[in-house]
């Protein structure tokens, strides 16, 4: 459910947005943007290139049982390195995340009496929108991140090791006598 007109910021600021994450959620208000890859400082040791932009929205609601709600919708791609190669590859990126809000720690419900897949947020009333963003990018990135094995130049390698050695003739014609 998109938000009305007047509930939608859309502008180069919301990029270092501070929202008040409970009032958001309750007036239904929505941010989206792009964002520059390099605004994202925790990010750039991951990267191979801080070239790029993300398109993100925010969106706040209330649940079905009344609760309020932020969903974060980024898109874009990110160049990372090739854990087997070295060398640089774009990798998509496609996340949805939907968090409930809570109004302190206590109120997240630990792991054995969780209900769901639902992932939780203390209300802020200074929450950085690039932080939470970041936060939800840091997650979703592979641990070792790699090409396709049919893209990686490693794999060629592997190739050219795994072809029979010119000595190997030698080698079955030494041991035949």
């Amino acid at each position: 459910m998109a938000a009305s007109p007047k509930n939608q910021v859309n502008d180069s600021t919301s990029n270092g947005a501070v929202i008040n994450s409970i009032e958001f959620a309750r007036k239904a208000l929505e941010i989206h943007d792009t964002i520059a890859v390099l605004q994202f400082s925790r990010l750039r040791d991951v990267l191979a290139s801080p070239d790029g932009v993300l398109d993100y929205r925010i969106i706040g609601g209330i649940n079905e049982n009344g609760l309020p709600r932020l969903q974060l919708f980024v898109q874009g791609s990110l160049q990372l390195s090739c854990q087997r190669c070295l060398e640089p590859f774009e990798f998509e990126l496609d996340i949805a995340a939907d968090f409930l809000i809570v109004p302190d720690e206590s109120a997240i419900p630990s792991p054995e009496n969780e209900s769901g897949d639902e992932n939780y947020l203390v209300a802020e009333t200074l929450m950085s929108v690039i932080d939470l963003i970041e936060d939800e990018i840091l997650l979703a990135l592979p641990l070792a991140p790699k090409h396709k094995i049919n893209q990686c130049g490693a794999s060629a390698k592997l190739d050219e090791l795994k072809k029979p050695s010119p000595f190997a003739v030698l080698q079955a014609l030494k041991t035949k006598s």
